[in-house]
């Protein structure tokens, strides 16, 4: 029997724009002011450094890190606070939420840091709908894998087949959970995958399946 829903955040609630603009613009932004520089060739020298520490590395998704490393001497908090009005939910999360959260217990399941989650939720109030915020980059993990699942199901006190999750990565938000018996879907926004099974494309969809 279903009892929670676990929801990716990026690509399923919030659109991808904010964390395009913190890494390439904002970031570049304070580096070419510290080094009286262009913008674009700070964005370069600073794309330089994402690469070398690479995407199999925790640090490169993490914003206290980078302001550190760089040297910047701005707050992360009042970053992320200043660029709030660029988060942006899709059309059909609140709806979504507000229907599903009569049946069920909701969370998020996300790969970005607690920082990045927290601010996200905080813009349209989203935090009031969710009970538990899971983050895979705060367990040490740089994705979200199968031991990621299994410990989001002891926290919670449910079996994994008692768990639904719904993303739009489909290797991380469809595959790796559906291999430990959760319920997932794949959130397809973009019809990329031709309705497969499992495939929903937008969160009303994927709404009025669980409560049909």
């Amino acid at each position: 029997m279903r009892q929670v829903i676990s929801f990716d955040l990026d690509g399923t609630l919030i659109k991808p724009d904010f964390n395009y603009l913190v890494w390439y613009e904002m970031v570049p932004k304070l580096y070419a002011k510290k080094q009286g520089i262009e913008f674009e060739e700070a964005k370069r020298l600073v794309k330089k450094e994402y690469d070398r520490i690479g995407e199999n590395d925790l640090r490169w998704y993490r914003l206290d890190y980078w302001l550190e490393h760089l040297k910047l001497n701005e707050s992360q908090e009042e970053i992320l606070e200043k660029y709030m009005d660029k988060i942006i939910l899709y059309p059909d999360v609140l709806p979504s939420l507000n229907h599903l959260k009569r049946r069920y217990k909701l969370v998020i399941a996300s790969g970005m840091s607690e920082d990045f989650i927290c601010i996200k939720l905080k813009k349209n109030n989203l935090s009031q709908f969710f009970s538990h915020i899971f983050s895979a980059i705060s367990l040490g993990l740089i994705k979200k894998e199968k031991s990621f699942y299994l410990a989001m199901c002891r926290s919670l006190n449910v079996k994994p087949a008692e768990l639904v999750h719904v993303g739009d990565h489909y290797e991380v938000d469809y595959l790796v959970p559906r291999k430990i018996g959760i319920e997932a879907y794949f959130l397809d926004r973009e019809n990329q995958r031709k309705k497969e099974a499992g495939t929903v494309n937008n969160l009303e969809e994927f709404t009025n399946h669980l409560i049909q």
